[in-house]
């Protein structure tokens, strides 16, 4: 006898398995009007309130932000999906709660991106795809690689929105009847795309076989082309376009097959491979398993230890690994379960197997987290197990089913606090009121540019990332922020932080650090245009009191600010060393791939970072080096005034070469004057023609063009589909 039928389009199935998920996730501290925090998240709040406060509402997709690495291209890199989504959430609910909500949103497409992806034909709703996605989200065996909500809470929600939304793009054109299934599935795939570039690269292909194969008729297609081109063109040609202008953090590749199968996964492989061995001629028959999860595992064990040493980071294909097992085991176990169900004897071991499994995961997890933070989340879900348990019983598979999802919620052990410490926000932290003084003295000060000793200690207020929040909560920015790809900057100042700090993070691979050179790191503070220094540690605030460059402004315990003179804007007047631009596909590649035979523009600059005082390197063509003139005169700078749309400020010294600090970026273009131009170590120079000097963030005319391309993309696209509407209707 089945107890639910599914006759409705939300059955009680849905609600019942959902609702459990959704309690997981803490929807009490979701709804708290708290800033969320832990790991990168606890910082990711700066650029998409920037978005919302700057793009957004003027319907522009991306920009430039001075917030962070003096300033950087915001979502010309870094994916803006998401924010998208918090801008929409945020029409309704603060900017904190609707944060929240995006994260959360992740998690549980997620679950359901499992769930269709495992559906039958026959079928509204799948328990076992709903398992699925609920044992892939909450694996605990890292926190770093997204897709699980571990690495979620910890600030990759992009990536995990990625794989959720790719997922569902080959649901639904390898499962879905509907005549709109390739349109349908190239917007997901398109928001696969503009959430993160991983899982579209990893994906791609085996859409694009599915695509083809399909016999869907060549409007159809095409309709479905010209849906992903305008949603994502315009964000496409920009990254590309610009990637020599992107840091290539360095990261070590992993070796170690350890390193790729984690433990939480290897008994889901183990036993997936036994089913297989012991059934393989039934498996085969009845083609339990399907071309995408073989297609998952193999591409990810090929990437894991073949793909080339540069950007892409091998660890990543961890998350796709874990994917590919996960949805092979439930093909293949669903597989088994229903021929166990067959026969009498084994629907009764199953039903009292379910028992003793529902009870004993119920009386650990009672034993395990029944403190009083968790009470709200604990009582809940018990009780809707032990309802459950009571409706379920009628069905021995749904019971097994229940009793199998209590076997993953209830083996957790750091996710219950990781969620509360999270969602409970910055302002619920012991000393939170630390920070709040510093902001308060911080707004007392001129607006500048802020550098800041990192230290894991300060996890203590949410996140060691937490004065990345500065300008969040201030009207100054920091040098140190998230998006280390997007700026070229980011090498430079951990070069210079790494001087200045007791215990430096140092996550650049493959730069020479200036550990424990306290002079060193403050002659760099100069170079990078930094108005102020935050020490932490009582080394490294002694040493700058010590300092003759440094002056004290005020301590605000455990914090102590310093003042620097540092000019944004000066002349140039040491000797330039040309570096002579090379060809536009010799720079895409030297930024993406370590070791290439292209020397770029950060290498020589790199090179040259020591010995600033005397020279600087400036990229240039083959025409105007000479008209080039440096100075060691005295220069007169005012009314400066940066923006995220103009740099404006008055000089005496006009036709002179000046070197604006601020990251170089080609879409900044001088009204009056020429340049700029790139000159070590990641700035702008230019040579103004008047005393008055202004800098434009433009629009260039490739954006331009992709812009056009995704508009007229889409106005074709809606003209096929109302003809095909109208050919209907006729019909």
């Amino acid at each position: 006898m089945k107890l639910f039928k599914d006759r409705a389009f939300l059955n009680i199935n849905q609600i019942y398995f959902y609702l459990l998920a959704i309690l997981i996730l803490r929807l009490d501290l979701v709804f708290l009007n708290t800033m969320p925090t832990g790991g990168d998240m606890g910082a990711h709040v700066v650029p998409i309130k920037f978005f919302i406060d700057n793009f957004a509402t003027n319907f522009k997709l991306n920009g430039w932000s001075n917030d962070w690495f003096a300033g950087y291209p915001l979502y010309y890199f870094y994916f803006p999906l998401p924010a998208v989504i918090t801008f929409t959430l945020n029409l309704f609910f603060t900017y904190s709660i609707a944060f929240k909500l995006m994260v959360v949103g992740s998690i549980l497409i997620t679950i359901y991106s499992f769930e269709k992806l495992l559906r039958k034909s026959n079928e509204k709703f799948s328990i076992f795809g709903f398992i699925a996605g609920l044992t892939y989200v909450l694996t605990e065996s890292f926190t770093i690689y997204g897709g699980n909500l571990a690495s979620t809470l910890a600030g990759q929600f992009s990536f995990t929105y990625s794989i959720a939304f790719a997922n569902l793009a080959i649901a639904v054109i390898t499962k879905s009847n509907n005549k709109n299934k390739h349109v349908i599935s190239a917007s997901f795939l398109g928001c696969s795309l503009l959430s993160h570039l991983i899982p579209f690269i990893i994906y791609g292909a085996i859409y694009l076989f599915f695509w083809v194969k399909t016999k869907n008729t060549k409007i159809e297609k095409f309709s479905s082309v010209l849906i992903f081109t305008a949603l994502t063109v315009r964000f496409t040609t920009s990254l590309i376009a610009n990637l020599e202008f992107t840091t290539n953090m360095g990261y070590t590749p992993y070796t170690k097959l350890s390193d790729l199968i984690k433990s939480d996964i290897a008994p889901f492989m183990v036993i997936s491979l036994l089913i297989i061995l012991i059934n393989f001629k039934d498996i085969y028959r009845h083609k339990t398993t399907s071309l995408f999860e073989w297609f998952i595992l193999i591409s990810s064990v090929l990437l894991y230890f073949f793909v080339p040493e540069g950007a892409l980071w091998n660890g990543r294909v961890v998350s796709f690994f874990n994917l590919g097992v996960i949805v092979l085991f439930f093909r293949l176990f669903e597989h088994s379960i229903e021929d166990i169900f067959r026969y009498e004897q084994g629907e009764l071991v199953l039903k009292v197997l379910s028992l003793i499994i529902l009870i004993a995961y119920l009386i650990n997890f009672s034993q395990k987290w029944n403190i009083d933070n968790y009470k709200i989340f604990l009582y809940p879900i018990v009780f809707l197990f032990f309802v459950g348990a009571i409706y379920f019983y009628i069905s021995t598979a749904n019971l097994f089913k229940l009793a199998f999802t209590a076997s993953v919620i209830f083996t957790i052990s750091f996710l219950p606090y990781w969620v509360s410490w999270n969602f409970n926000g910055y302002e619920n932290k012991d000393q939170w009121t630390d920070i709040e003084n510093l902001y308060s003295n911080l707004n007392e000060l001129p607006p500048g540019r802020i550098m800041w000793e990192p230290n894991s200690d300060l996890n203590k207020y949410g996140t060691p990332m937490v004065l990345m929040t500065i300008p969040l909560y201030t009207h100054h920015t920091s040098m140190e922020g998230l998006y280390f790809d997007s700026s070229i900057t980011t090498p430079f100042h951990f070069i210079a932080v790494s001087g200045l700090a007791e215990r430096p993070s140092n996550p650049v691979g493959g730069l020479r650090y200036i550990n424990n050179q306290f002079e060193k790191g403050q002659e760099y503070l100069e170079e990078l245009g930094v108005d102020y220094f935050i020490s932490y540690t009582d080394s490294i605030t002694n040493k700058s009191l010590e300092s003759d460059k440094l002056t004290l402004l005020f301590s605000s315990d455990p914090f102590t600010v310093f003042g620097i003179k540092s000019d944004k804007v000066e002349l140039v007047d040491q000797k330039l060393v040309r570096f002579e631009k090379t060809t536009f596909i010799e720079r895409t590649v030297s930024s993406i791939l370590r070791n290439t035979e292209f020397t770029n523009f950060f290498d020589a600059s790199y090179v040259n970072f020591d010995n600033l005082e005397s020279q600087r390197i400036i990229e240039i063509g083959n025409s105007g080096y000479e008209q080039l003139e440096t100075s060691s005169e005295e220069v007169k700078i005012t009314n400066l005034k940066m923006t995220s749309e103009t740099i404006t400020f008055k000089t005496n010294k006009p036709n002179k070469l000046h070197i604006i600090k601020i990251s170089y970026f080609p879409n900044w273009q001088i009204q009056n004057g020429s340049g700029p131009y790139r000159i070590s170590p990641s700035f702008m120079a230019v040579v103004p023609f008047s005393e008055n000097v202004e800098l434009r963030f433009e629009t260039t005319r490739v954006e331009k063009y992709s812009f056009y391309t995704s508009l007229f993309s889409l106005i074709l696209f809606l003209g096929l589909i109302k003809k095909r509407y109208a050919n209907v209707k006729n019909t």
